[in-house]
């Protein structure tokens, strides 16, 4: 996980992936913004932040901040266990349900992956980009590999899974360049790419076949095939992927699994209203559905 902070530049502070400009819009409260800003700073490896520690990590004073936690208590957005340290309170999960059920595209394509991957009897999720990582829009599982509980929200890195490769593929250069700076290159095992340059050439190979392969880089157990989700814009709005086994990964099993992964992004592509080409991955074509 990057270790996000405040940062300063010329018109702008970045509080934790977001920007708040100097010059700020007729309506922006940023007091809002920085109570927001505290709830970012929780993660999968930061589940619980005593007061010094949210303090020290966005840079407020702790008067501020006692501020802001005991608003967001009140409201149920945070809660303090009895180490007066605090932790994500239900609303935080009500909410990012609420969004993830809620999504269009979740409505209009759940039912159709839900389908094939009862058909052909293999783990499928789509996601989209969220700065360096991916989080999961829906998640279908069939055979679970992994030690992991991942469901719809969870996160994983980028540059080590399918889908997180096409969805980078899908960014203009220079903005993949950007993003890659601040990527924390984790070896998840010995087959990760950990490199760059090489990352930056397997994105590349990617965005060229329109199809990424994954294989062992997140888990030796798994072998995974992403293919983008396009709509009538040629945008990449999302990512599809399927998973199996990394020991089966090989011959007519694997020609069959990647034929059919392409197969169903081409049609979901069809309903969204794209009609170019498939599997492609256009530079500069990340976008909303």
């Amino acid at each position: 996980m990057i270790e996000m902070k405040k940062m300063i530049t010329d018109n702008t502070v970045h509080y934790f992936g977001y920007s708040i400009m100097k010059r700020k819009r007729k309506h922006f409260i940023q007091s809002l913004a920085r109570g927001l800003s505290i709830l970012q700073t929780f993660s999968s490896e930061r589940p619980k932040l005593t007061l010094t520690q949210l303090a020290t990590i966005t840079e407020m004073n702790r008067p501020a901040v006692q501020r802001f936690t005991d608003t967001l208590i009140e409201l149920g957005f945070l809660g303090r266990n009895k180490h007066k340290e605090f932790f994500l309170g239900p609303k935080v999960l009500s909410l990012g349900f609420a969004y993830l059920q809620g999504s269009e595209l979740t409505k209009l394509v759940g039912g159709y992956l839900a389908e094939f991957s009862e058909r052909i009897g293999r783990t499928v999720n789509m996601s989209i980009l969220d700065d360096t990582e991916i989080v999961f829009l829906y998640r279908h599982e069939v055979h679970r590999f992994l030690k992991y509980d991942l469901r719809a929200g969870s996160k994983l890195p980028s540059h080590c899974t399918a889908s997180g490769k096409v969805l980078l593929s899908s960014l203009a250069d220079v903005e993949l360049m950007e993003r890659m700076k601040d990527m924390n290159l984790e070896r998840m095992t010995s087959h990760t790419i950990v490199e760059r340059e090489k990352l930056k050439e397997d994105i590349l190979h990617t965005r060229a076949k329109g199809i990424a392969i994954c294989d062992r880089e997140f888990s030796l157990a798994l072998y995974s095939i992403g293919v983008p989700l396009l709509n009538h814009e040629k945008k990449v709005i999302a990512a599809v992927n399927l998973s199996m086994s990394a020991e089966e990964a090989s011959g007519s099993v694997l020609d069959d699994a990647t034929r059919e992964i392409v197969e169903q992004g081409r049609k979901l592509s069809r309903l969204m209203g794209y009609n170019g080409t498939y599997p492609e991955i256009p530079e500069g074509s990340s976008g909303g559905i």
